[in-house]
């Protein structure tokens, strides 16, 4: 068994391989109870790591939902933050209420488009990697740290990455004909895991190239021991066939701990999609080629179909090649 620590993140992958997990933990009240115990050590250990000011990235998913009730025990001085493109957005109230609820001071960063076009400028800078998906987590987390020392928030930055990985978030396994949803949900997370906990993916040392600190940053469930949590807990507590909700066992628990109901088992994006920044770095798209092209333009790039702003950039990038 290895031990609950407070490291930034492990990378499972690299450092073990792993063996079809024994799922023995079919009994909701002794689920709840294991991930209570990991949540409850994992977050002290990582606070514990850093005198500072803690820092809860708070979505308004299950996930950051579910931790911040154990942050607001652990370390009630948290500073929770929340990053949206949008001006009007449910998943921000979710999150304000979990934090008013948990007595947490909660900042909503919204930037400009002015201040969105520089964020992301500097973010692509730093990655040298143009995936829309790294880039709008890399701004969202860059986003979110700059924040956080603007309100004394120095200690460590908390999120709930990794879960969706190894519970499946967004995600429903449906075996093969003649497979049990074990075998399958096995190697749904396995494959998961030898994808996604790992150091070298698109972008090895993404956190070296936008914090300053990259080990301030810690993946709640990145780590040996919540591999082992997920390969113990059955999957139909995770996935009941009659729920129609993903991580139902974390909704559950949120709720045990006094989460509203509608506010647990509310859907939810993926970040890069619910924060806004996907539309947001399209809009920004758009409104770089109307500075470009001007009144030189048969329809507006603000507004005409994505399919002309995509055949205009991809344009614009052969003209350019003619240049060179």
């Amino acid at each position: 068994m290895h031990d609950i620590t407070g490291a930034a993140l492990e990378y499972v992958a690299d450092e073990q391989q792993l063996k079809k997990g024994p799922y023995d933990i079919s009994d909701a009240g002794e689920a709840s109870a294991a991930i209570d115990h990991y949540l409850r050590a994992r977050v002290t250990a990582a606070v514990a790591r850093n005198a500072g000011r803690p820092v809860l990235q708070l979505s308004g998913g299950i996930d950051s939902i579910l931790l911040a009730t154990y942050v607001a025990e652990v370390a009630p001085g948290t500073l929770a933050v929340t990053y949206s493109q949008h001006t009007e957005d449910q998943e921000v109230g979710r999150a304000a209420a979990v934090a008013k609820q948990c007595g947490l001071e909660h900042v909503i960063v919204r930037p400009t488009d002015e201040e969105f076009e520089r964020l992301l400028a500097r973010v692509v800078r730093a990655l040298e990697f143009p995936e829309p998906w790294e880039i709008s987590a890399g701004a969202v987390l860059k986003a979110i740290d700059g924040a956080s020392h603007d309100h004394g928030a120095e200690g460590v930055l908390l999120s709930g990455a990794g879960a969706d990985a190894l519970f499946m978030g967004g995600h429903t396994v449906a075996p093969a004909a003649g497979e049990s949803l074990v075998d399958a949900w096995d190697a749904a997370l396995r494959a998961n895991v030898a994808k996604s906990f790992k150091r070298e993916r698109f972008v090895p040392d993404f956190y070296e190239r936008l914090l300053e600190d990259p080990e301030r940053h810690v993946q709640i469930w990145q780590t040996h021991a919540a591999v082992e949590l997920a390969q113990r807990i059955h999957p139909s507590l995770v996935q009941p066939d009659d729920s129609g909700h993903d991580k139902y066992i974390f909704r559950k628990l949120a709720v045990d701990r006094g989460v509203p109901e509608e506010v647990a088992f509310a859907p939810k994006n993926p970040m890069q999609v619910s924060s806004g920044l996907v539309g947001a770095i399209v809009d920004a798209a758009r409104r770089q080629l109307a500075r470009d092209f001007g009144q030189r333009t048969y329809s507006s790039p603000l507004d005409e179909p994505l399919g002309f702003t995509v055949a205009r950039l991809y344009l614009q990038r052969l003209e350019a090649g003619e240049r060179e």
